[in-house]
């Protein structure tokens, strides 16, 4: 059982039992009204759709194809293309992808479109950090055709229509988009597709509000659309690809691009206090979820204080994090999801004693630009990238996507003829992850669907590397069992363990060393970090929004979809109604 850390007099079996079960019982009694308020109707269609996307562009594309009539999976595939076009430091066709499905009848369907180590790579002496030589076989494009196969509706030259417009068009340039061209510019600067696309004819990036115009990317796209997605691994596209690996030193082959499928996503599910957690584990991260909201469910969370809470959740998450070390692979899920084992795993973590119990300060007012953490300056320039988006449909369908380049811009190479760029997979961005050929690298990248009683309450991922894990278990935590709606869920600041390495070089996360959000519109207050302090953790002050990780849901009260995008980033929610459509 979770000790405090203080000593008091040991209790009988029979007293911890009910010293345990009457405050949980008590504390969830507020909450499970509150969720049963407006119960769904297995019958009762949504009065709307709804997405929420990291980018304004891709969150109105996806609407229009909502309104069109598309499905869930329409929309998906259409903001997938978007988000291609207006956030390529995050993601892009040449990117991998993880997708989880929950269909109106509710079945689930995961993707695995993660980016495979081409057959003939052999790892160099020195990793490189970027370059032709850190590109494996990208699934981006494979995934979303595979989601439009098994799940869309509308055609599929039809969706990417207006992503081709918008590349040949143009979108304005977002402040947080401009600070992350500004900060990948030396790294980028050198590649002749980059120079062709992201750099201006004096020289220097693009700055904020600037018109961004990939007339080669439109092209690229616009094939897609007609000669659909298997061009891109047996066609012409294929062969543009595989002619400019084989004279710059990349090792994805036509053979490569040829082979590659999309796997079945490694579904995986577990219960936490009456909920359901549904998401995908390795080379997924749903599997981190599982065990992380395991470990917590040994807790009383509701009753907590919030130094308390941000201890618990602290060491919890440590804990996880550590666990990747025996556990990479995750091939027994059924060990992943072992609750005997997180019961195990919560007896080290240490509860302080009550303090600080009032609920953090919240402004629900966006970021400001200038406080903002929009390149990766508190975790480091390998920290920002990825995009979650999140979709909803009239039938009840949602589907959750997280797709990634890996570091900022990837591996800062864009094909000159393609106009795409592509994600960093081998070499030193993924030193610790299984680079053999064949193999996919795994990620923390985690789309989830949280249900009750079978019906859809939330759906939700992340961005933002291992801070994926943190954002979304302390999302669904604040939603479950401190009561908090969604946005406010979302919004509410962030605890993330410190990592380090140990005497022997080894990669480990502290459970003491508490990376803790301080920022003036949404942080901890003060009161919280003395008290976190004064039992003995070491506070690390994040003071820049957007340092941790980046959500964007959907949920379901009714037969109303709502939407959050993460208050730290760019992102916008945008509602369909389905009597209009």
């Amino acid at each position: 059982m979770p000790h405090p850390s203080t000593n008091p007099t040991p209790l009988t079996e029979s007293e911890n039992i009910v010293k345990r079960i009457v405050p949980v019982v008590l504390s969830l009694v507020p909450l499970l009204a509150s969720c049963q308020a407006t119960p769904t109707d297995e019958t009762t269609l949504p009065v709307n759709a709804m997405a929420a996307t990291a980018h304004p562009v891709a969150t109105q594309v996806a609407r229009n194809v909502l309104e069109q009539g598309g499905n869930a999976a329409d929309a998906a595939v259409a903001a997938g293309f978007a988000l291609a076009v207006a956030e390529p430091s995050m993601s892009h066709l040449g990117g991998r992808i993880q997708i989880l499905v929950r269909t109106a009848d509710g079945r689930y369907a995961g993707y695995n479109g993660m980016t495979e180590v081409p057959s003939g790579y052999v790892a160099p002496e020195v990793a490189v950090s970027q370059g032709y030589g850190t590109i494996a076989t990208p699934g981006v494009v494979a995934g979303l055709a595979r989601l439009h196969a098994e799940h869309g509706s509308l055609p599929w030259s039809d969706l990417l229509e207006e992503p081709a417009s918008i590349a040949r068009d143009g979108y304005k340039l977002l402040p947080g988009a401009a600070a992350r061209h500004g900060r990948g510019f030396e790294q980028f600067r050198d590649n002749p597709g980059f120079q062709r696309v992201f750099i201006e004819d004096d020289g220097t990036a693009f700055d904020a509000d600037d018109v961004i115009r990939q007339p080669v990317l439109a092209q690229t796209i616009e094939r897609l659309a007609l000669a659909g997605a298997d061009d891109f691994y047996r066609g012409q596209i294929a062969q543009q690809i595989a002619a400019d690996m084989a004279a710059n030193g990349g090792h994805v082959t036509a053979n490569d691009l040829a082979a590659y499928k999309v796997l079945d996503g490694r579904y995986i599910t577990t219960s936490y206090r009456g909920f359901d957690i549904h998401s995908l584990a390795a080379p997924a991260g749903g599997g981190l979820v599982v065990k992380a909201l395991n470990i917590l469910e040994n807790f009383d969370l509701a009753s907590l204080g919030e130094a308390q809470w941000a201890a618990v959740m602290n060491q919890a998450l440590a804990i996880t994090i550590n666990s990747m070390a025996d556990d990479r692979a995750e091939l027994d899920l059924g060990r992943v999801a072992d609750k005997g084992w997180a019961a195990e795993q919560a007896k080290d973590i240490r509860v302080p004693p009550a303090s600080f119990p009032t609920a953090p300060r919240i402004m629900t007012t966006s970021s400001a630009s200038e406080a903002t953490d929009w390149s990766g300056s508190y975790w480091g320039p390998e920290s920002h990238h990825t995009t979650h988006f999140t979709i909803a449909d009239c039938d009840g369908a949602v589907v959750s996507i997280t797709q990634t380049l890996g570091p900022l811009f990837g591996s800062r190479v864009i094909t000159p003829e393609l106009g795409f760029v592509y994600a960093s997979t081998m070499g030193s961005y993924l030193s610790t992850a299984d680079q053999a050929p064949g193999s996919r690298p795994r990620t923390t990248i985690a789309p989830t669907v949280v249900t009750r009683d079978g019906e859809v309450v939330m759906a939700l991922g992340a961005a933002g590397g291992i801070r994926i894990l943190s954002a979304i278990v302390q999302t669904i935590s604040r939603h479950i069992d401190q009561g908090h709606d969604p946005a406010t869920a979302v919004a509410l600041p962030r605890v993330h363990p410190e990592r380090g390495r140990n005497d022997e070089g080894e990669r480990v996360t502290y459970s003491d060393k508490v990376n803790l959000e301080m920022t003036p519109e949404r942080g901890w207050p003060t009161e919280v970090a003395e008290a976190l302090e004064a039992d003995g953790f070491a506070v690390l002050p994040a003071e820049e929004n957007a340092s941790f990780g980046r959500v964007h849901l959907v949920a379901r009260t009714g037969n109303a979809w709502t939407g959050v995008a993460d208050l730290d980033w760019e992102g916008t929610t945008a509602s369909a109604d389905c009597d209009a459509r």
